[in-house]
């Protein structure tokens, strides 16, 4: 075991505290920094609540409006609900706070003409029963149950009860959900403009969120990543990167070194642009149908140039130009005002 000298540790500690602060900082109360933590907190949860609230209002909107056109679907009411959770958690008493949770699961957005909305249900109803169920007393459990229980009913287009309280008053709302699409929605907290399908989810970065600067554009982004998922591109991109892999493995073989990676890497790049393009096209469709105005979202991609001036190159990359992007999407919506003109008359 290795010996240090008092000596030595008394010279590092003469030596630690020379590099300290030199200013008199002012005291900190420990109770008056909880209640300001307690805000920031109230504050984190509202602004997440925010991003959540417009993803699902835009994108609910959208799946809705392009239900026959998805291959996977299923029948939700649209409305979102929070409840608080029995455990050691420091946001427990924000999240109350924020919501109003008290004993019960409580619907915290139901989006304008969403089947929620259209059946009665409002923003601030407690759920008490479902299809006749009680929610369990139990508090652990409520959260739980009564989301496995909506999702469970999700499965199939079918009406079902809802019994919630409102302004300390039961009423027992018909629920009648209708067809979506079947791709949630996830924000996550990244800071980097970026939005992605994966097959099954459209995932979304509150960098992106905030890049686009009104419903319209948010939509634009959605319809793409919606295309995506509906024109199987994550599907052929892994077709393509797994043929790329065999031949570089073949290749390889014979050169005596491993290409398998290469040869993947080299596959997956394969109709990548195309992809990219196509989803654009139909994208702009899915939000047009939706009702969003795309007559000016195309001035997106000019100011995703001037952030990412690389991007402006006309070979482009794994993604199309963004020149070429805006071009793209503005003849797009030529074609859409044209078709709409047609079906007027």
């Amino acid at each position: 075991m290795l010996h240090v000298p008092k000596s030595f540790i008394v010279l590092m500690a003469f030596a630690v505290a020379a590099c300290g602060a030199l200013s008199k900082l002012p005291e900190i109360d420990q109770a008056v920094a909880e209640e300001e933590a307690q805000k920031q907190r109230e504050m984190a949860i509202e602004e997440n609540e925010y991003n959540r609230s417009r993803a699902h209002r835009i994108g609910f909107k959208i799946f809705i409006a392009n239900a026959e056109l998805c291959q996977k679907t299923k029948f939700p009411m649209g409305a979102r609900l929070a409840y608080w959770r029995e455990q050691d958690d420091e946001f427990i008493d924000a999240l109350k706070n924020v919501y109003g949770l008290k004993a019960h699961a409580k619907f915290i957005q139901v989006p304008q003409d969403s089947p929620a909305w259209k059946s009665g249900l409002r923003k601030g109803d407690e759920v008490v029963a479902i299809d006749g169920e009680n929610v369990p007393s139990d508090g652990k459990k409520v959260f739980r149950w009564t989301t496995k229980k909506l999702s469970e009913l999700t499965k199939a287009e079918k009406s079902y009860t809802i019994t919630i309280n409102r302004d300390s008053a039961e009423k027992i709302i018909n629920a009648a959900p209708e067809k979506v699409c079947d791709f949630p929605i996830v924000v996550n907290k990244k800071d980097e403009v970026n939005a992605y399908a994966d097959g099954e989810r459209i995932l979304l970065s509150v960098g992106m969120m905030r890049f686009t600067r009104n419903d319209n554009e948010l939509a634009l982004i959605l319809g793409h990543e919606l295309a995506h998922n509906t024109m199987l591109h994550v599907q052929k991109g892994s077709g393509n990167r797994m043929a790329g892999a065999v031949v570089g493995a073949l290749i390889g073989a014979l050169l005596g070194v491993n290409l398998t990676q290469a040869g993947a890497d080299l596959g997956g790049a394969v109709n990548s642009q195309d992809f990219e393009a196509e989803a654009d096209y139909v994208g702009l469709y899915y939000a047009a149908r939706a009702g969003f105005d795309v007559s000016d979202v195309a001035k997106l991609w000019r100011r995703m140039a001037a952030n990412h001036p690389a991007a402006i190159h006309l070979a482009g990359s794994t993604h199309p130009s963004t020149a070429k992007r805006f071009v793209a999407i503005e003849k797009t919506w030529e074609e859409i005002k044209s078709k709409k003109k047609k079906t007027s008359h």
